[in-house]
C-alpha cells in the first residue's frame, strides 16, 4: 500500500471532525441568536419606555395648548352669543356630569335662565370631534336634568380648523368659534340655521 494512501480510518475521521466542527458552529450559531434575540428584546423593551414616555409628555403639552384654548375662547363667550340673540350671562369652565353610558364633559358651558350654550373647544378641530360632540348634545339633558326645559344650543371652537370639519358643523346646526385677532368670532354666523336640542 503507497505511503500516502488514505485509509477507511481516514475517512472516519475526516468525518468526525467535520461532524465535530458543525457541532461547534450550530453551538456558536444559536448562542448567537440567543444573544441577538435577547438584546433585540432589550431594546424593544427600552423603546417602548421612550414611545410611553414621550406620549405622556405630548399628551401633557397637548392638555395645556387645550386650556390655552379654552380660556381663549371663554372669555369672548358670553358676548358672542348675545350677539347672535342668545342673552346668556353666566359662564363655566369644564363642566361635567355622569349618566347611564359614562362620564359627559363639557369644556366651556354659556346659559341664562332659559338658554344654555354647550362649546367643545379644540386645538385642531376636525369631522370626528364634531360627532363626538353631536353625540355629547343628545345625552346632555339626560347627564344635566338642571336643563331639561332649556334650549340647548352647541358650538365647537378650533384654532386650527379643517375645512370638512367647519361645513359639517354648519350642516348639524352649531356654531362656529374661530381665531380672530387676538379674540374670537363666530365664523358661520350668516350661514348657520342654529339647532336646538
Amino acid at each position: 500500500m503507497p505511503e500516502n494512501a488514505i485509509t477507511l480510518d481516514d475517512i472516519y475521521a475526516l468525518f468526525r471532525e467535520s461532524e465535530q466542527q458543525r457541532k461547534e458552529y450550530q453551538q456558536d450559531f444559536e448562542q448567537r441568536q440567543r444573544n441577538h434575540e435577547n438584546t433585540y428584546k432589550q431594546e424593544m423593551a427600552d423603546l417602548r419606555q421612550i414611545v410611553a414616555q414621550t406620549n405622556k409628555q405630548v399628551a401633557g403639552l397637548s392638555s395645556r395648548w387645550g386650556e390655552f384654548v379654552e380660556n381663549l375662547v371663554k372669555p369672548a363667550s358670553a358676548q358672542l352669543f348675545r350677539g347672535q340673540g342668545i342673552d346668556v350671562h353666566h359662564t363655566a369652565l369644564r363642566v361635567d356630569a355622569q349618566d347611564s353610558e359614562g362620564s359627559l364633559e363639557i369644556d366651556i358651558l354659556v346659559e341664562n335662565t332659559n338658554e344654555v350654550v354647550a362649546i367643545e373647544v379644540k386645538s385642531h378641530l376636525e369631522v370626528r370631534d364634531v360627532k363626538r360632540f353631536l353625540q355629547t348634545l343628545e345625552r346632555f339633558k339626560i347627564a344635566f336634568p338642571k336643563y331639561q326645559d332649556y334650549k340647548l344650543y352647541g358650538a365647537v371652537a378650533g384654532i386650527k380648523i379643517d375645512e370638512r370639519s367647519d361645513v359639517y358643523a354648519t350642516q348639524e346646526g352649531l356654531f362656529l368659534i374661530e381665531p380672530a385677532g387676538d379674540s374670537v368670532i363666530i365664523a358661520n354666523s350668516q350661514k348657520v340655521k342654529p339647532r336646538i336640542w
